[in-house]
């Protein structure tokens, strides 16, 4: 039985303690079950963007010889280059939407079952029932929030000139971040319309400003800094390896390692953009106790089953 208490008010300290204590718990589950459900999107991701690259490559080195015909090059390749960037894109979104879907299919089957651990195919029943709806906010989003995101961020540049704008800049981003998924935890969770989801999203935010965005802040520095240290040290492996051999690095000797780093990068990054989506859920479920007082009731159904005993 799980121990973990989805509904609880927190504050800085408890939001990431609490997500630590999340990943401890569940982490090895949550991780293989990751891994299985999305495997193969990894796969078809990586084969395509490598030989999309490795396309790339060739078609640049070739441009470099006197007898090339860039006409000719450009009509035979443009038609395979589309297709597969096509495919890439398709995958890429597809991989987006799971990423973001899975720990909320985690959290639910939790507060439902109350257990630790689960099967790939519980998680990606529940992760269905998520897709579309997540697709659709993402796609309503592009030409709302988007805009607005971008509008915010230009003026925090703008005023960076005097000041002001750098600690608007620092604010705007985690502060947006948050806003964004707190409201699509509320689209997806209690499946109202957009903008009533947004303006529930401000208000959970702006509920426990600080605490919500001091944690969301440290989680993404956290992030950041061991996604950068993963994939710096194959890159310096293979640095130090070019140097001690002596030769001159080729385009095309680089491009698979260039290839293998960037792919290795991103799919680190996607499994570690879990510990902040569960961090986030963990803010909305602690949003939900403070409004709704669900832990309260559970301890007075447990007294009541107490006495009846």
């Amino acid at each position: 039985m799980s121990v973990f208490q989805l509904y609880k008010k927190r504050d800085f300290s408890a939001y990431i303690g609490d997500t630590m204590q999340y990943l401890k718990q569940f982490g090895k589950n949550f991780l293989k079950n990751y891994l299985v459900i999305n495997g193969a999107l990894m796969l078809v991701w990586s084969l395509v963007y490598y030989f999309m690259f490795k396309s790339s490559m060739q078609n640049l080195l070739s441009m470099q010889k006197p007898s090339a015909n860039l006409f000719s090059m450009y009509t035979n390749d443009m038609g395979s280059f589309f297709s597969m960037g096509a495919i890439f894109f398709v995958v890429m979104i597809v991989f987006s939407i799971f990423t973001i879907a899975y720990p909320m299919a985690h959290m639910r089957l939790i507060k439902e079952t109350d257990r630790d651990t689960f099967t790939p195919s519980e998680i990606f029943i529940e992760m269905k029932g998520y897709a579309a709806r997540i697709f659709l906010f993402g796609l309503i989003s592009m030409f709302t929030l988007l805009p607005l995101a971008m509008i915010i961020f230009a003026l925090g540049v703008v005023l960076c000139f005097i000041l002001v704008g750098i600690p608007l800049l620092l604010l705007s981003i985690p502060t947006i971040m948050a806003w964004y998924m707190q409201a699509l935890y509320v689209y997806m969770e209690e499946e109202v319309g957009f903008f009533e989801a947004v303006g529930e999203g401000r208000r959970i935010v702006f509920s426990n400003y600080w605490s919500i965005i001091g944690s969301t802040v440290a989680l993404l520095f956290a992030v950041s800094i061991l996604g950068s240290t993963i994939t710096m040290i194959p890159s310096m492996m293979s640095i130090a390896t070019l140097i001690s051999s002596g030769g001159t690095p080729s385009p095309v000797n680089l491009s698979p390692t260039m290839t293998a780093i960037y792919i290795l990068g991103t799919i680190v990054s996607y499994v570690l953009y879990n510990i902040l989506y569960v961090h986030q859920g963990i803010i909305y479920y602690s949003s939900q106790e403070a409004t709704e007082h669900y832990d309260a009731y559970s301890e007075i159904d447990n007294i009541g089953k107490n006495e009846e005993e």
